[in-house]
């Protein structure tokens, strides 16, 4: 059976990806800094830093050995720092969400594509970020990280065609998740998009019957 590699597991978004997989038979190795007490026989949770590369390294052998390379890989680790401007912004927060965002993307591609490659299948899906197309005031560091993301899927997508690896990227306007309902207001949450929607998203580019969708930076604006 196929396995999935999901990063941010534990998170509101990685919960509904890991179960979408599970419902329909994959394996999912999930990495996290945290577990939640989630168990299933097909899901293995593994700790690690997304933003080292010995840590992810020793991670992704451990799911290897456990489940095999992986048939998709989803990385769904991001975050924002506190709202500032760039004169506002501090070298170390604007350092804190690049690593969150870009560097940890780029680690667990980089690792999945070294097990991908041998196979000569597999999806890659990265989660940029509304604000990065169409960037606001006060997210500065963000916006410039979730951009990068974009970027360096899309340019993953060009590298790994040959290999039968497809790589594509989800930009959501905001998910509906318990961390952003404690800012949203009743009729902001009515308009989000629902994390299962995302996870359907994700199977799709990762099945066969997506499998000639890559280098797609796929939109999802906020409901009307």
């Amino acid at each position: 059976m196929p396995t999935l590699y999901l990063t941010g597991a534990s998170g509101g978004l990685g919960r509904s990806i890991r179960q979408y997989y599970l419902d329909r038979g994959w394996n999912v190795a999930g990495f996290d800094l945290q577990a939640d007490d989630f168990s299933h026989d097909m899901y293995r949770y593994i700790p690690f830093d997304s933003g080292n590369d010995a840590s992810v390294t020793s991670a992704f052998a451990e799911a290897n050995a456990a489940f095999g390379a992986p048939r998709a890989l989803i990385a769904t680790i991001g975050g924002i720092a506190p709202w500032a401007t760039v004169d506002e912004m501090s070298v170390e927060d604007f350092d804190f969400v690049w690593r969150l965002n870009v560097v940890s993307s780029f680690l667990s591609i980089r690792h999945a594509l070294k097990l991908m490659k041998p196979a000569a299948v597999g999806s890659i899906v990265t989660i940029g970020a509304e604000t990065a197309l169409q960037p606001e005031p006060r997210k500065t560091a963000y916006v410039a990280a979730k951009a990068a993301v974009i970027a360096m899927t899309q340019t993953v997508a060009h590298e790994t065609k040959e290999y039968g690896v497809n790589a594509n990227c989800i930009v959501p306007t905001v998910i509906h998740t318990k961390a952003n309902e404690e800012w949203g207001s009743p009729e902001e949450i009515r308009r989000w998009t629902a994390p299962e929607d995302i996870a359907a998203l994700c199977f799709h580019l990762s099945s066969d019957s997506g499998a000639a969708i890559n280098g797609a930076v796929i939109r999802i604006p906020n409901k009307l």
